[in-house]
């Protein structure tokens, strides 16, 4: 009777194992992960990195500039005048020199180049001296500064609520004839070496052929700076003692320039007042 009843526990374990094995606990063979693809590389762009790369400019920032290329002061040859500069300048948030929104500006021209120039002689035929006047009151041209803004404008890109406030002549200091040794301080150019007299005067009054010479001055007004400019220009023969004057080219002088022209005049003899014209 024990005996039956041991079989039939047996019977009864046996069959509840078979109803349910047991889970294999073991972990199943895992297959090698890929290895992870490399990134992309971004194209460089060169745009968008100097877009990212310049500066975010102040939202309520009124400072504007000129385009490239157009530096104050500024020669246009094409109206025979020079940009001064803004009266109220300023820096971008980039650090570019600008000027404020509405800013007035200023304008050089050049005294005689709307001719009626005084030419002075001493003596007739073969004068000794001649004489030409560059004084600021000989008229320019152009002479309106209606018609210098509208000039300006035509090459110039300036805002149109910045107008042209003053239009002033240069104020000659100094003057050197370019064929000829003739050279002096002041505002009135005069040929009287021999060769000057028989030769470059013969053919202006004969021929109508220009006397070249550089012109050294200032703009007619107090300017902070007080720039030095030098001026290519040649007098043209207009009638028998009247002339014009032509500008060919126009700029401020840096100081190595303007030290060579000051050394030039401390040479002249008898001794001049250069300090006058170049400063102390």
């Amino acid at each position: 009777m024990s005996r039956l009843l041991l079989v039939l526990v047996c019977c009864v374990a046996l069959s509840c194992v078979s109803e349910k094995p047991l889970e294999d606990v073991t972990p199943a063979p895992q297959s090698p992960e890929k290895p992870a693809a490399p990134e992309t590389p971004q194209k460089h762009n060169p745009a968008i990195d100097a877009a990212r790369e310049a500066p975010i400019p102040h939202p309520n920032s009124d400072c504007q500039t000129l385009p490239a290329g157009i530096k104050l002061p500024y020669y246009l040859s094409s109206a025979s005048v020079v940009v001064i500069g803004f009266l109220k300048t300023c820096q971008t948030p980039d650090g570019q020199e600008g000027f404020h929104r509405g800013s007035s500006w200023t304008a050089m021209g050049f005294p005689c180049s709307a001719g009626r120039g005084r030419i002075d002689k001493k003596g007739d035929n073969t004068p000794s001296v001649v004489t030409f006047h560059l004084q600021n009151s000989c008229p320019m041209q152009p002479g309106r500064t209606e018609d210098v803004e509208a000039a300006v404008r035509q090459k110039i890109p300036i805002p149109a609520d910045s107008r042209l406030i003053a239009y002033y002549p240069l104020s000659v200091d100094y003057w050197e004839f370019v064929d000829t040794p003739e050279a002096d301080v002041g505002y009135r150019p005069e040929i009287f070496t021999p060769e000057a007299i028989t030769q470059s005067w013969q053919k202006f009054t004969t021929k109508s052929e220009a006397l070249k010479l550089r012109l050294y001055g200032r703009e007619n007004a107090w300017e902070p700076g007080r720039k030095l400019y030098e001026v290519e220009a040649q007098m043209q023969p207009e009638g028998r003692s009247t002339f014009r004057l032509q500008v060919k080219a126009a700029k401020v002088l840096s100081d190595e320039e303007k030290a060579s022209v000051r050394e030039r005049c401390e040479g002249l003899r008898p001794k001049r007042d250069c300090g006058q014209v170049f400063g102390p």
